[in-house]
């Protein structure tokens, strides 16, 4: 059974010092609004075999969607390791802790 949930993609910037070289900027969130659901029991386990706890999957519009790798729920950061285009208007975002050397 899936919930509605409001959640950050957190995109990172990168900015150059007074050097020219390149570092890492303030990462940007943008809020958007999804469908949670739970992973499926098999997904739970390839991604556990990738060094992937899952965690959930989010349903929300492709459009607001720009390559992120990282979603933040109540101020807890997660990886998204996988995505799957639905159709042109929705996108699953499966998202999850990396565990060990994964």
């Amino acid at each position: 059974m899936s919930q509605d949930v409001s959640f950050d993609l957190v995109s990172a910037t990168i900015t150059k010092d007074a050097t020219g070289q390149s570092v890492p900027g303030k990462p940007k969130n943008t809020t958007c609004i999804g469908s949670l659901d739970s992973v499926y029991q098999n997904e739970f386990y390839q991604a556990e075999q990738a060094g992937i706890r899952a965690q959930g999957v989010i349903t929300m519009n492709r459009a607001e969607y720009d390559g992120q790798k990282i979603l933040s729920i109540n101020g807890q950061n997660y990886t998204i390791y996988r995505t799957y285009e639905r159709d042109a208007d929705w996108i699953e975002l499966h998202y999850g802790e990396r565990v060990g050397n994964g």
